[in-house]
């Protein structure tokens, strides 16, 4: 943003009318760039093209045609929900402020209250059925890594369980249920169990207390975050009157894109790249003067940093802050920050905890995509609740039509 006018927050919230809160949630939703000023403190300036930009937005009114041409558009709302809230500095799960959950909280937890129904979907076995199918498919993809072997096992979970055609909400809880024991399973390689399922995955992994408390905080800050690109897929699939199976499979196939959830392989791959650096300022600058990304640093739903990855760093760095992983992981969050302006986000949060935990390699997105069915439940839930068919239309700009004679 060097080469573009910056102003103040004043400025910008006179020039748009509208106070500094709206302001703040303009930045929030990615509508508008915002830049640190330099030396101490917190004040930041504002991208004057977004401003005016906005401007013209909101100048061209709100027909149909525009309101459909923006929503597609990141940042923009597309869609009503109940479930979750992002808001500068704070992520909240139906009110709910998701960090706190994070410091106690199970994933079973999470999912009661984000599913919303009357009665405990886990309070039962709810396990998935294993019949010689499934059994046959988890032998053959034994070797793949975990999303892709969930991507194979699903399909073959979801012939066989009738049940998950019911549009019933405590029905499709408890199919959720069966859902996500099984991802817990593929990505422990384990039997499906009845388990809490960060216990589950502590156990398959030989993760002592420290591990089992942050693979648990993990996958409550994966829960959900609103209308990302997976969890729109699923709404999508759920309004077509999918089964929830079928939904979660929509959501890992988008899941696995390296700018979703597959940005912890990248991250991962940018760690081991770095390990041996004597300077990590210098081989973060030679890597981005080589016209390399650095992967996992900055998020335009929070200008100040993301809330997820704070809390697990600082988390990580009170269980586990003597291990070599976690002081090299400090580091390298140093000087990447120092080079780019950039904090890091969940993804570099979870890679360093896959590292300092000595788990599997490519754990953090195994915990992610658990994690964040639980969301995707949720979301099937409401979107199936609302009875409406999503289908956005698309303005063509293809070339002309010819004319009738």
């Amino acid at each position: 943003m060097m080469d573009q006018q910056l102003i103040t927050a004043l400025e910008a919230s006179e020039r748009l009318g509208v106070s500094r809160e709206t302001l703040y949630a303009y930045v929030s939703r990615g509508m508008i760039r915002s830049d640190p000023e330099p030396g101490p403190g917190r004040r930041r300036r504002y991208n004057a093209e977004d401003v005016q930009a906005l401007l013209d937005r909101k100048a061209r009114g709100r027909g149909a045609e525009a309101v459909a041409s923006q929503a597609m558009n990141f940042g923009a709302p597309v869609l009503e929900s109940g479930l979750t809230l992002i808001d500068a500095d704070r992520l909240l799960y139906r009110g709910k402020d998701a960090c706190a959950l994070a410091a106690e909280a199970s994933l079973e937890d999470v999912a009661r209250l984000l599913w919303s129904v009357d009665s405990d979907p886990f309070a039962d076995a709810a396990l998935p059925e294993i019949d010689e199918t499934l059994k046959r498919g988890w032998v053959a993809s034994a070797r793949l890594a975990p999303m892709d072997r969930c991507l194979a096992m699903l399909p073959l979970a979801a012939a066989q369980d009738t049940r998950a055609w019911s549009r019933d909400s405590k029905a499709l809880a408890v199919t959720g249920t069966r859902v996500a024991r099984l991802l817990a399973a593929i990505v422990a390689a384990r039997s499906p169990s009845s388990m809490p399922l960060h216990r589950q995955i502590a156990t398959a992994w030989k993760l002592d207390e420290h591990g089992a408390d942050l693979v648990r905080a993990a996958l409550v800050l994966s829960a959900d975050h609103e209308l990302n690109a997976s969890t729109f897929a699923v709404r999508i699939a759920a309004s077509t009157g999918a089964t929830p199976w079928g939904a979660t499979v929509a959501g890992l196939a988008v899941l696995q894109g390296p700018y979703h959830g597959g940005m912890t392989r990248r991250v991962a791959s940018m760690m081991e790249a770095l390990r041996g650096a004597e300077d990590l300022d210098r081989a973060v600058a030679e890597r981005i003067e080589s016209g390399a990304r650095i992967p996992g640093f900055g998020h335009r739903l929070y200008p100040d940093g993301d809330v997820r990855a704070q809390f697990l760093l600082e988390r990580l760095s009170h269980r586990l802050g003597d291990r070599e992983e976690v002081r090299y992981a400090r580091r390298l969050i140093a000087a990447a920050s120092k080079v780019t302006g950039l904090k890091p986000t969940i993804d570099v949060a979870t890679v360093a905890i896959e590292r300092a935990c000595g788990m599997p390699k490519g754990a953090a997105l195994g915990l992610f995509l658990l994690g964040r069915s639980i969301g995707w439940i949720a979301h099937f839930i409401e979107q199936t609740e609302s009875g409406t068919l999503i289908r956005p239309r698309a303005r063509y700009v293809g070339p002309e039509a010819p004319a009738f004679s």
